[in-house]
């Protein structure tokens, strides 16, 4: 009896282990696109189309400035490849180098984007570089 005891506990801490390193349910099924900016012009800029998934914002999860420890970054999205861009209405967000919290709306670019948009980010200077979580 003991020996099921202990069994069961140590089964316990494994499974709330495993549970602990298990990822946010809001990055569940999402898409991870990589983006290089050029600087602050959507002229040459990288263009991805935001998936179906249940992630419905531009959340950056990593960042890099091409100089400097941080820099700004600013989402855009157009309806079609015809249409012109709109600008997320946080405008440039400040963010340090490095992996940045998805379930922190601050690292939202972009709010409540349909599926099949397309979107780019640019940034204060040539070269920085982010990846979208969406």
């Amino acid at each position: 009896m003991k020996k099921s005891f202990a069994s069961l506990a140590v089964a316990g801490l494994a499974a709330a282990s495993v549970v602990g390193l298990a990822p946010t349910a809001s990055a569940a099924g999402c898409t991870s696109t990589w983006l290089k900016s050029p600087g602050t012009t959507t002229n040459g800029a990288m263009v991805a189309t935001k998936a179906n998934s249940p992630c419905h914002d531009l959340n950056v999860s990593w960042s890099s400035a091409y100089e400097g420890n941080f820099s700004q970054y600013f989402g855009l999205y157009r309806k079609s490849s015809t249409a012109g861009w709109t600008g997320g209405s946080k405008g440039y967000v400040q963010m340090d180098n490095g992996y940045h919290d998805i379930n922190n709306s601050y690292f939202a670019l972009v709010t409540d984007l349909s599926p099949g948009t397309q979107f780019t980010v640019i940034s204060r200077q040539p070269g920085d570089q982010v990846t979208i979580v969406h």
